[in-house]
């Protein structure tokens, strides 16, 4: 259970027999761990045995669900999510912090976590040298409480585990307030044993939770079943053809063979059948077209379900226009526009704390000064968006019409790189500052008429 709501009245009342009661009835998940398995390939195929041990037994791992989570953050995070903002002095400040977490990872794996077990979430701290850090919590080792009908977290509950040095486990936990953070500890088992209260500076609970979707569901939480039975469908389809290339061979009419005479035949490579005799392999049927038809439609469903694109599809390939391409993204667009909701207001929050702590330390910013923009990873047709870009050269100016291509990542950088170009042209017939200076002569005249005439007299004789 990642999350536990109850009233702010309760959470403040909670004493430390109340707080280890809440830890032993939510610690652990076998939801996570399932999840997590079934990502890394680790599905229930693996663990099917049969009756007769004599029968090929084997089990294949279709891993459909590492293909939908992977798929489904490349697109949503394979771009880096973009940040500006008017105050600059607050915008480097920031991205030296996000340079200092290597934030662009920080978000893959934390969108990659959500995609699989539905959310996960960030804790927030200072290191040895007094920089903020910020740092991913599988979902499964941390409990946020809120507020009944509220999203701003009012405590949170944090589990670590390690062995000492004679492999004994060690568990800590940590109960975080706005305020302090309470210490607990168990050796090998033991009970758990509160062993300091220390106030923090945070100004709030410094964890943030990044949630798939408004019910924490996984991107492929909801196919597993289809993803099983896809699963036994190709097991069985090997069992079948390994049966086969070992099938039995079955002698007719042929008493008086033995073992040893049939090695003999096989070694000579012919066989002597008496009158009636007959030989035959023990082989079974396979309704080859009914069982692809099957699995075809399981893989179908697998991807509609999901609602993550077969790529690989040869009617998904070729140089197809933006439009069809969006057609064919349609159901992974609505994922994604539902993740880029949850994810932003989570960074938001990310950014508040660190805003928070910048000014403690003497800053004087406010979080909601940074913009915020997620970039999808699509496939793109250059040559049309280049075609398009072209065609309203008279409608948009050069900036907006550089927002259109796929290929910019900052288009004032763009901008000052096309004006950089275009002084470097004219200082070669001449120079910029030369040909700067011609015009403000030719426009002299149009001046001076402007003046007093004592004046235009004085531009006259320059």
């Amino acid at each position: 259970m990642p999350v536990l709501y109850m009233e702010r009245s309760a959470l403040e009342g909670l004493t430390e027999a109340d707080i280890k009661k809440i830890i032993e009835e939510n610690e652990g998940s076998i939801k996570y761990q399932r999840l997590e398995g079934y990502y890394v390939g680790d599905h229930d195929i693996l663990r099917y045995t049969k009756k007769d041990k004599a029968v090929p037994n084997n089990r294949l791992v279709n891993n459909m669900p590492r293909y939908i989570t992977d798929t489904a953050v490349g697109y949503f995070l394979g771009k880096p999510v973009a940040y500006s903002s008017q105050d600059d002095a607050f915008l480097q400040a920031l991205q030296d912090i996000f340079d200092y977490n290597d934030e662009q990872d920080e978000n893959t794996e934390l969108a990659k976590t959500a995609s699989i077990d539905g959310s996960c979430f960030e804790m927030l701290y200072m290191d040895e040298d007094a920089m903020i850090r910020f740092v991913k919590v599988a979902p499964g080792n941390c409990i946020m409480f809120y507020e009944t009908g509220y999203t701003t977290p009012m405590a949170a509950l944090r589990f670590i585990y390690s062995r000492d040095r004679r492999g004994n486990p060690i568990k800590k936990v940590e109960f975080w307030t706005s305020t302090e953070c309470w210490h607990f500890v168990s050796y090998n088992g033991g009970p758990l044993e509160l062993t300091d209260i220390v106030e923090h500076y945070w100004q709030d609970v410094p964890f943030v939770e990044y949630i798939n979707n408004e019910e924490r569901l996984g991107d492929f939480e909801g196919v597993i079943t289809l993803v099983d039975a896809y699963n036994r469908a190709q097991s069985n389809t090997a069992n079948f053809f390994q049966y086969n290339d070992e099938a039995i061979l079955k002698v007719l009419k042929m008493g008086d063979v033995k073992p040893q005479d049939i090695r003999d035949m096989k070694e000579a490579g012919a066989i002597l059948l008496e009158d009636g005799g007959d030989i035959q392999w023990l082989i079974k049927e396979v309704a080859d077209a009914p069982l692809e038809n099957y699995k075809k439609r399981l893989r179908d469903d697998m991807h509609l379900f999901s609602n993550v694109p077969n790529l690989n599809d040869e009617n998904f390939g070729g140089n197809l226009s933006g439009v069809a391409v969006s057609y064919k993204l349609w159901g992974l667009e609505q994922v994604c526009a539902i993740k880029e909701r949850k994810f932003k207001r989570a960074l938001q929050r990310r950014i508040e704390l660190i805003t928070t702590m910048l000014n403690i330390q003497g800053g004087h910013y406010d979080y909601r000064d940074i913009d915020i923009q997620f970039r999808r990873n699509r496939p793109q047709n250059l040559l049309e968006s280049a075609q398009i870009v072209t065609t309203l050269s008279g409608e948009l100016s050069r900036e907006s019409r550089l927002q259109l291509l796929p290929t910019v990542e900052n288009v004032q950088d763009e901008l000052q790189k096309l004006e950089e170009e275009k002084k470097a042209d004219m200082g070669d017939f001449g120079g910029y500052d030369a040909l700067a200076h011609a015009l403000q002569q030719a426009q002299a005249p149009e001046q001076a008429q402007q003046l007093p005439p004592a004046q235009q007299q004085g531009v006259a004789d320059a």
